[in-house]
């Protein structure tokens, strides 16, 4: 099956220049009704499933072509998870930046609403990544998520079923000094994210056991106890199921006579 893929092209420019390229551009880039205009000075190409080229070749084709516009560009494989993008200007690449995801959940990152807003993301941070996420994605925003009610002061809350997210949020606008808790308690697993910015950006993210999670965040020990001790009896059973799945593929291996399932990881939850 091939793997879907979505590229935008977002140009900036006077309204006459762009209804040129458009006119020219049409059937090259993509089809006429795959064009919209934003507003009277922006136009947005929209390419499905690849266009023939690697996404920053293209686009710095279209910026050779027309250096008299500011050109933005992005690309996703089949879902927004790790988004890759770029912008150029007179002519050249002014950033370009892959968005590497740690981690993503809904969360209400605009606290004046009472519904999921937006996926709050987590990325492997890169010198570009404040001015792709600031252009492109200017609704995304750790910080408001400070004026949230949490489980601890200064700490918020939000899970998805499965996941738990607790964050901290920066403490200053510039500051990367968030730190964030995954707690997967029905199977027994927690990752620590530190160095966290405004925009998702991330310093480092590492597996922890639940013990040197509560060492290294003592102000939420209680709470994480709580969801650690609900979820006993469904940790139980999942590591009853993958000790049966183990002797499962020990056997077919003995009956083989090779280690052809050797390599299989029994825990799919690895992260």
């Amino acid at each position: 099956m091939a793997t879907h893929v979505t590229t935008v092209f977002t140009l900036t420019g006077q309204q006459d220049r762009l209804r040129q390229i458009a006119d020219e551009r049409a059937y090259r880039t993509c089809a006429p009704d795959q064009m919209a205009w934003e507003n009277d000075t922006t136009l947005v190409m929209t390419l499905e499933s690849g266009i023939g080229t690697s996404f920053l070749g293209h686009g710095l084709g279209l910026s050779d072509e027309y250096p008299d516009v500011s050109i933005r560009g992005m690309e996703y494989f089949d879902c927004f998870d790790s988004p890759a993008f770029a912008k150029w200007q007179g002519g050249q690449l002014v950033y370009e930046a892959d968005l590497i995801t740690v981690f993503g959940i809904l969360f209400p990152t605009d606290a004046t609403k009472d519904w999921p807003g937006c996926s709050a993301s987590f990325w492997h941070r890169s010198p570009p990544l404040a001015a792709a996420i600031a252009e492109n994605c200017p609704d995304f925003d750790l910080m408001p998520l400070r004026r949230l009610a949490g489980p601890v002061p200064g700490w918020v809350e939000t899970t998805d079923g499965f996941a738990t997210l607790f964050l901290r949020p920066p403490s200053t606008p510039d500051a990367q000094d968030g730190l964030g808790v995954i707690l997967y308690p029905e199977i027994g697993r927690s990752t620590l994210v530190t160095g966290i910015d405004r925009f998702g950006g991330v310093a480092r993210f590492r597996r922890q056991s639940y013990g040197q999670i509560s060492a290294s965040c003592p102000e939420l020990r209680a709470v994480l106890r709580d969801r650690w001790n609900v979820s006993e009896k469904k940790r139980r059973k999942a590591r009853q199921e993958r000790e049966v799945l183990r002797r499962r593929l020990k056997k077919a291996e003995g009956e083989r006579g090779d280690s052809v399932f050797s390599f299989v990881e029994t825990d799919p939850w690895v992260m």
